[in-house]
């Protein structure tokens, strides 16, 4: 698996691939919106984007929208450490799966990552007409 993860704090980065990396999955990083679209249309294959929603710049809402539109086949979880309804909304509305509030522990990240797959799969199935 190919995972994504879109942070401006290197901090969360070394983290999520710490977490994340095993001999099954391959991290790529960006620190921001552009560099992550950047990595989008190079890097192949990516299997799920893990974005921060608050950066500087271009927020994550704003990537989600794009991406969503670009790569729709491409599962997004998204990371905050202001986890509110409101957010969730925005984040749901731009196309996220799921959600996972900052500061996480390993196995919350995981269980999200593993959560926001299982929903994707659900939805393809579905878009499919399966009975998932």
């Amino acid at each position: 698996m190919n995972i994504l993860v879109v942070d401006d704090n290197v901090m969360v980065l070394e983290s999520c691939c710490r977490i994340l990396s095993d001999e099954n999955t391959r991290i790529l990083i960006a620190p921001d919106a552009q560099t992550a679209r950047d990595i989008l249309k190079t890097a192949g294959s990516v299997d799920l984007i893990l974005s921060d929603i608050m950066m500087p710049g271009e927020d994550g809402i704003l990537l989600v929208e794009q991406i969503t539109r670009t790569h729709p086949e491409i599962p997004v979880l998204m990371m905050t450490g202001y986890l509110v309804p409101e957010i969730e909304t925005k984040g749901t509305g731009a196309g996220a799966l799921g959600f996972v509030a900052k500061p996480f522990t390993p196995k919350e990240l995981t269980d999200a990552v593993k959560r926001t797959m299982e929903t994707a799969a659900r939805t393809m199935t579905r878009r499919r007409g399966g009975n998932e």
